[in-house]
């Protein structure tokens, strides 16, 4: 494998870079442990080493870089999907850790009636429905993903700071589960929508479960990947409305290990959390753990 780094790209042309050279190390593998609020995201991969083949103005030398030959539309349409996805996964992780860093404890899913399948207006309505719940609620943060049904409508999932008991909307004071849905129609329609508040409900009950902040930090980044080659390069694949200064994560690098090695050394679960997710990947290649406070561990 191959990549370019150092490149100026002037005008549409290329200048200076030097071309590198990767290859996969056997029985190495580079871990990352990231930490927020009590929260505790584990993942390694197999190790890459990177070794300085030409400056790209030399890439003659090399098959694979031969400047006679230009890229087939194939080509450039999977680089396309390529560069997409690495968008899509990098949104993906800084939407889940700001929901856990954020401390994030409801989750809001707002939906259509109708099969509403006009993206520009769906984000219009959303853009309203945000604005709406601020007024009445001023300390309202969220972070918001969205996607398409299988019908084809769109509807979001937005994990929120908790929702008070009671809210004084129009007068009157209502449950704080009711305004979402108050408002959501105020914009829609009535009864072309709702929003649900929470989880699934429990089987035979109306009540909706009260979720993680990891569960629903999972939930509402998932969808960030679903469609994610259908997405604009460079268009927003959430919104957010604060941005919050990210402990970066400890990296290190274990030589001559194999995964169930690797496992034993980076598999960690603090006294009083519980694992959300535990994992090695299918070609043995790759691990992720993440943990969370228990319900009954200190804040």
């Amino acid at each position: 494998m191959y990549r370019i780094v150092g490149q100026q790209i002037v005008n549409g042309k290329k200048f200076g870079g030097v071309i590198m050279e990767g290859e996969r190390l056997d029985n190495t593998f580079d871990l990352s442990i990231f930490e927020v609020n009590g929260h505790r995201e584990v993942s390694a991969r197999s190790a890459i080493t990177w070794t300085a083949v030409c400056d790209y103005e030399d890439r003659h030398r090399l098959p694979c870089f031969d400047i006679e030959v230009p890229p087939t539309p194939e080509e450039v349409e999977e680089k396309r999907l390529r560069s997409l996805k690495k968008a899509g996964q990098r949104a993906q992780t800084k939407c889940r850790r700001l929901i856990k860093a954020s401390d994030f404890r409801e989750m809001l899913t707002g939906t259509y009636r109708e099969n509403q399948t006009d993206e520009a207006l769906f984000k219009d309505h959303l853009a309203k429905f945000i604005k709406a719940i601020q007024y009445v609620l001023p300390k309202f943060q969220y972070c918001v993903s969205f996607e398409k049904q299988e019908r084809g409508a769109y509807h979001f999932h937005m994990a929120t700071n908790k929702l008070p008991r009671f809210v004084r909307y129009k007068g009157e004071k209502i449950e704080g589960w009711l305004l979402p849905t108050m408002i959501w129609r105020g914009i829609v329609g009535q009864d072309n929508g709702l929003v649900f508040v929470g989880g699934k409900p429990r089987w035979g009950s109306s009540r909706r479960r009260t979720q993680s902040i990891a569960k629903i930090a999972s939930y509402v980044s998932k969808y960030i990947m679903k469609d994610y080659d259908k997405a604009p390069m460079g268009s927003k694949r959430y919104w957010s409305s604060r941005t919050v200064d990210m402990p970066k994560p400890i990296r290190m690098r274990f030589d001559g290990c194999s995964i169930d090695e690797l496992v034993r050394v980076a598999f960690e679960v603090p006294p009083g959390h519980v694992i959300v997710s535990h994992r090695i990947g299918r070609w043995n290649d790759s691990y992720w753990l993440c943990t969370e406070p228990g319900p009954d561990s200190p804040r």
